[in-house]
C-alpha cells in the first residue's frame, strides 16, 4: 500500500468514527461507499428476527435505512437479502446474485437486531480492502452505540433514542413517502410502581421492569419501536395504523400485563395515546401523551386515554387571547 492510499484508508477511516450514533454511522457509511468508482447503489438494512410465510418459508423481518415503517416492507433488493439471510456468513463477502455483483457487509449475524449493508457493484482490490476495514470499523462503532443507545436493564432503547428515532419518523413522514397511514406515541407507566419497590425491593422491582419489557416484545409489531423512558416509564411508537388499530394493540398489551404473573403480583399499566403529526414540536407531543397517561390515572389506572391536543395549550390561548 503506498503513502497516498494509506492516507486515504485512515481518512475514510475517522469520517466513521466521528460520528455520534447509529443513523449517522450509516448515513457516512453509504455516502463513502457512493464516492467509489463502480458502485451503483448502497442500501443498509436491519434485521429484526424472522417469520413463517406460506408453505413454511422462512422471511426475515426487515427494516431499511433511511427508516422503513411499513409492517410488510419490500423493495427491490428483496430478493437478494433473503438469499444472503440465508447463504451469506458475518463480515464481508463478495455474492454474484441474479446475474448482479454485490459486497454484502453482515454485523450481528444470528444476534437480532442483525446489520446488513448491501453494495452494487465490482470495484478494486484495494477498494475492497477498504470496504473490509471500514466494515470492521463499522461493527465496532455498532456494539458502542448498542451500549450507548439501549437501557442497561432492559435492552429496550433508551430516552436519548428515543428523541432521534422521533426525528426520522417525522422525516418520513414529511418525505414524498407520506402515507395515508399515521405512527402514534403513547406512553405506559406501570400504576403503583413505588409499592412494588417498597414491599418487595428494588431487585424485585428491576425483575418487574424486565419482564415488563419481554412483554413489549412479544405483544407489539415489529415495525414499532420500543423505549424505556425513565424509571417506570416506558414509550411505543405504533407506526403505519389507525387510531382504532393502535388502541386494539395497546389494549392487548395492556391485558397482557394484567394476566401476567410477575414475581411481585399483580400488576397493570395505564396508557397515554397521542397522534404523532410532522408538524408539531417533539416535546409538544410528549406533554400531550403525558397529559393523556394522567387522566388514565385519574380515572383509575389499568386503561388507555387518547388525547391529540394539550388542555394546558387551549387555556394558555385563552388567557393570551383576552
Amino acid at each position: 500500500m503506498s503513502f497516498e492510499q494509506l492516507q486515504t484508508a485512515f481518512a475514510l477511516s475517522s469520517r466513521l468514527i466521528e460520528s455520534k450514533t447509529f443513523h449517522d454511522l450509516n448515513v457516512a457509511l453509504i455516502t463513502i461507499l457512493m464516492e467509489m468508482e463502480n458502485i451503483a447503489d448502497v442500501s443498509s438494512y436491519e434485521i429484526l428476527g424472522k417469520r413463517a410465510v406460506d408453505g413454511g418459508n422462512i422471511e426475515p423481518l426487515i427494516r431499511k435505512f433511511p427508516l422503513s415503517l411499513d409492517e410488510n416492507f419490500k423493495d427491490e433488493y428483496q430478493s437478494v437479502v433473503r438469499y444472503i439471510y440465508r447463504q451469506g456468513a458475518a463480515g464481508v463477502e463478495k455474492h454474484d446474485i441474479e446475474g448482479s455483483a454485490f459486497i454484502c457487509i453482515y454485523v450481528n449475524k444470528d444476534e437480532p437486531p442483525e446489520k446488513l449493508v448491501l453494495i452494487q457493484g465490482e470495484v478494486s482490490e484495494f477498494d475492497y480492502e477498504i470496504i473490509k476495514g471500514l466494515a470492521s470499523i463499522y461493527e465496532h462503532q455498532i456494539n458502542l452505540f448498542d451500549v450507548k443507545e439501549r437501557d442497561l436493564l432492559t435492552k429496550l432503547h433508551n430516552r436519548q433514542t428515543f428523541v432521534t428515532t422521533m426525528e426520522q419518523v417525522l422525516d418520513f413522514y414529511r418525505s414524498d413517502r407520506h402515507s395515508e397511514l399515521s405512527s402514534f406515541m403513547a406512553i405506559l407507566d406501570i400504576d403503583h410502581f413505588k409499592q412494588v419497590n417498597d414491599k418487595f425491593g428494588h431487585m424485585q422491582g428491576d425483575e418487574v421492569l424486565i419482564h415488563f419489557a419481554n412483554l413489549m416484545r412479544k405483544s407489539f409489531r415489529h415495525a414499532d419501536f420500543l423505549f424505556r423512558y425513565g424509571g417506570e416509564e416506558f414509550v411505543v411508537i405504533i407506526n403505519q395504523t389507525d387510531e382504532q388499530s393502535a388502541l386494539l394493540l395497546l389494549d392487548s398489551f395492556r391485558l397482557n400485563v394484567q394476566q401476567f404473573n410477575f414475581p411481585s403480583g399483580n400488576i397493570t399499566v395505564s396508557i397515554g395515546l397521542t397522534s404523532i403529526n410532522p408538524l408539531t414540536p417533539i416535546p409538544t407531543m410528549i406533554e400531550v401523551a403525558d397529559e393523556a397517561l394522567y387522566l388514565a390515572k385519574n380515572n383509575g389506572r389499568n386503561r388507555i386515554e387518547v388525547m391529540n391536543k394539550s388542555t394546558k395549550q387551549i387555556i394558555d390561548n385563552d388567557i393570551e387571547f383576552f
